[in-house]
């Protein structure tokens, strides 16, 4: 995987920036069906300025479990994100970046 791209297939950093011509996004809204855990692994590698994050986790999945959704956690609080919010649910989370 390009250390550019969120995830395989996924977009670059190239896309979002010069393509698109952002720098910063206000919200990235995710619902990726399980890829989700991959990109945010990729998130570190991007120069963006990314406000806020609403993702749903599949950690309901047989493939995916609380552990994945644990760790993606901890990996968006290294990038200074916390959370606000949590569904009753508990897959649909927002973060807010400081």
């Amino acid at each position: 995987m390009s250390p550019t791209r969120l995830c395989e297939g996924g977009p670059s950093r190239g896309t979002i920036t010069r393509e698109l011509g952002h720098k910063r996004i206000d919200i990235l809204k995710m619902d990726i069906e399980g890829a989700e855990y991959e990109v945010i692994k990729g998130l570190g590698r991007l120069d963006l300025d990314i406000s806020q994050i609403v993702l749903e986790f599949h950690h309901r999945n047989l493939r995916w479990g609380w552990f994945h959704t644990w760790l993606a956690v901890r990996r968006l609080n290294r990038l200074g994100y916390r959370i606000f919010h949590v569904s009753n649910q508990q897959h649909v989370y927002g973060l807010i970046k400081g």
